[in-house]
């Protein structure tokens, strides 16, 4: 449940909609493609005072909802007594998780209660078996059971469909219909739309060049995805990034050692820290930079940009620009879409 009247608001004021919250780096679901390396063990964790000074700060920042992500926000003992101080600041709970805790029933209805005007994310890239475990290397397949298991538990307590994304991530490890059919299981099977992401090259740190160039789908992969994605949206044209330009503008991030970032999958930031200085005072001397001010004017745009019919609502994502070696304000590499502005090309939307 996005408030779009807070939303947009935010992003003509140049303020913040949503943070992103990275309690931990904890999780056990081992999807080879992490863009955080998330561990069966902790190595990065912001301590129980910080997340709840950073929740008072957001407060007072305006902020509207907390983006809970980690690792997986759910194996954090105290996640629910953090998103209670969340919700009686007045904070929307959102949670991404990857699934695998809600084998735990309680786990299930606990969030679902907390998030009740907000949203629940789940990661689920894959329906088949076979392809889990290439994803998820040395986890049991039957984790994938365990997850959608979990999901229709969540459904049965009366939590909204429409309150339920599966967060997906689309590599070259898998074909474009399998991506399809997963996207299609969720949306016909459970009424659950996906969040599509299109894999960015740095993910893995640590990892050669070489070696993650296995992991990104050819253009022609990814314009197959997107032309099946949009006809489960109610918005027939989308941008390339995950969320609009304006939420994506409007959200920042703190990552799981105190990085504040314009993005969780930017794992790069400001110079200063959470903990070394107030989240506030850090927003507000970094304000510009962490809401990408600089694409704003329209003129900045990198230059296919400025011509495509879509960059009222995207500037393409700025993770992959980032990952790719092109800076913050570079070109998409994994924008499929050539538009100018012509007269037929105002007419529709050029992906068939």
């Amino acid at each position: 449940m996005i408030d779009f009247e807070k939303l947009d608001r935010a992003y003509a004021e140049d303020g913040f909609y949503a943070l992103q919250l990275e309690v931990g780096d904890v999780c056990y679901q081992g999807c080879i493609y992490c863009y955080m390396n998330a561990l069966p063990e902790s190595r990065n964790m912001l301590s129980d005072f910080l997340v709840e000074e950073i929740l008072e700060d957001a407060a007072r920042l305006g902020i509207t909802a907390i983006e809970w992500l980690g690792g997986e926000p759910l194996l954090r003992k105290e996640i629910f007594r953090f998103m209670e101080k969340a919700r009686n600041l007045g904070l929307k709970n959102n949670m991404w998780t990857g699934g695998l805790p809600f084998a735990d029933r309680n786990v299930v209805e606990r969030t679902a209660g907390l998030c009740r005007n907000g949203l629940i994310s789940i990661h689920v890239s894959t329906v088949n078996p076979e392809l889990y475990r290439v994803l998820h290397p040395g986890r049991p397949a039957d984790d994938l059971h365990v997850i959608l298991d979990g999901v229709k538990h969540l459904l049965d307590t009366g939590y909204p469909a429409e309150q339920v994304l599966n967060s997906v991530t689309f590599t070259g490890l898998q074909p474009a219909d399998d991506m399809i059919e997963t996207m299609d299981y969720f949306y016909r099977k459970m009424g659950i739309v996906s969040s599509l992401n299109v894999y960015h090259t740095y993910l893995r740190p640590g990892t050669s060049d070489t070696e993650l160039k296995r992991f990104i789908p050819s253009p022609s992969e990814v314009k197959k995805v997107y032309k099946k994605y949009i006809s489960f949206m109610p918005v027939k044209v989308l941008p390339m990034n995950c969320v609009n330009k304006q939420y994506c503008s409007a959200t920042l991030a703190v990552l799981n050692d105190g990085t504040v970032s314009p993005c969780a999958t930017i794992r790069d930031g400001c110079p200063e820290k959470a903990g070394d200085m107030s989240f506030t005072g850090i927003v507000e001397k970094n304000r510009d930079y962490l809401n990408f001010k600089y694409l704003k004017d329209p003129g900045n745009l990198p230059e296919d940009c400025r011509l495509c019919l879509l960059n009222d609502s995207c500037w393409g994502c700025r993770s992959r620009s980032y990952a790719a070696g092109l800076g913050l304000y570079g070109k998409d590499p994994r924008c499929f879409r050539k538009y100018t502005r012509g007269k037929k090309e105002r007419k529709r939307e050029n992906i068939s």
